[in-house]
């Protein structure tokens, strides 16, 4: 197997191969991504329970082409895989992912509805959270085979998807493991630059000093700048053609109000069916940043934080996309989170300029 091409081919991997090569060792952290990475491809691959023969060639090949890794005493990867024997169950940072993510995607039905009762009360936050880990594949085939339901619906069976933080995090961190970090990794790093250069051509009201700023503000703007990058598309409402303003387009990606606006007021005067950002401040500060689902307003650190956690309540909750800001989403869907969906010409456009251009 090759394990370079395996991580290379995820953000989280491509930093472990770097330290690899270049200190010949690497930190705990560092590892932890590796056997996620690894053992994410080898069960997409191979399925829940590959042999052992699989397994084996898997830690094999890394102390193969990471020759640091190998031990040696013994086969060389036994820290990776041992087999099992003389009923004694295999060992080894892969073998023990794998039992790991087996168990949270294998809860019985009964047992998870006997701790979706319990998570209905009040217990202590690292039950919750443990529980809400466990529960979240369960959770995920409820919301979807119920059909079109009512968010109030959905809450009043998992109201703590809304009263405890981070955990419309965690759902879709255990959906989806290969994704859940790549925007908040790299857009600030990777994307943001690339975007206000695209930016500058479309909007000339861009502070010219704007290379100047933090790179966190940087990667807000560029955020704000999508929907002129990926304007709306026009769509059918029954027999009218409705064609939303670029001020709709924005509001509905991203809300900026002033920082001081009343937000029971403003709660009750923007219901909508779709999560939504709200952002208070201006284009160049952002003051505080929330998403607001079902009327409920989520604060999260920053707007980049707020934005990773609106489009993954998306995907928790099985809503598609606004239709006034469709493209944007499903831009940061197929480029950023390397999620496969719909690509618009537009979209495959805007991923081919921004891969042509030099960091």
């Amino acid at each position: 197997m090759n394990i370079r091409e395996i991580l290379s081919a995820s953000s989280e991997g491509r930093p472990v191969v770097i330290s690899l090569d270049g200190n010949q060792h690497m930190s705990i952290r560092e590892r932890r991504c590796m056997v996620r990475t690894l053992v994410s491809h080898l069960m997409d691959q191979y399925g829940e329970n590959p042999s052992s023969d699989t397994k084996a060639i898997l830690a094999s090949s890394i102390v193969d082409q990471f020759p640091c890794l190998r031990d040696s005493h013994g086969t060389g990867y036994d820290a990776w895989f041992t087999p099992g024997r003389q009923h004694r169950p295999a060992t080894g940072f892969l073998e023990e992912r794998r039992r790991n993510v087996r168990k949270r995607t294998n809860l019985s039905a009964e047992r998870a509805i006997q701790m979706t009762e319990w998570l209905k009360k009040l217990l202590a936050t690292d039950q919750v959270v443990q529980y809400m880990r466990e529960t979240a594949v369960y959770r995920a085939g409820w919301i979807r085979s119920s059909g079109t339901i009512p968010m109030q619906q959905i809450f009043a069976e998992f109201p703590r998807l809304l009263d405890t933080p981070g955990m419309i995090l965690q759902d879709f961190a255990v959906l989806y493991p290969q994704s859940c970090g790549k925007l908040t990794e790299n857009w600030n790093t990777l994307f943001s630059s690339k975007v206000i250069r695209m930016g500058k051509k479309e909007e000339s009201g861009l502070l010219p000093e704007i290379e100047l700023l933090p790179q966190d503000k940087q990667g807000d703007v560029a955020l704000q700048l999508l929907p002129k990058l990926l304007p709306a598309v026009p769509y059918r409402v029954g027999r009218k053609v409705v064609r939303p303003s670029n001020l709709e387009v924005q509001q509905a990606f991203i809300d900026v109000q002033p920082i001081g606006t009343n937000m029971v007021e403003y709660l009750g005067s923007t219901a909508t069916e779709h999560p939504r950002v709200l952002m208070l401040g201006d284009r160049y500060c952002c003051s505080q940043a929330f998403v607001v689902i079902n009327g409920t307003p989520l604060e999260y650190p920053s707007l980049l934080g707020a934005v990773d956690g609106c489009f993954k309540s998306f995907f928790v909750f099985d809503m598609s996309y606004p239709k006034s800001c469709v493209q944007i989403w499903d831009f940061l869907q197929t480029v950023i989170y390397e999620i496969p969906g719909n690509e618009s010409p537009p979209i495959k456009l805007m991923r081919a300029q921004l891969e042509a251009m030099e960091e």
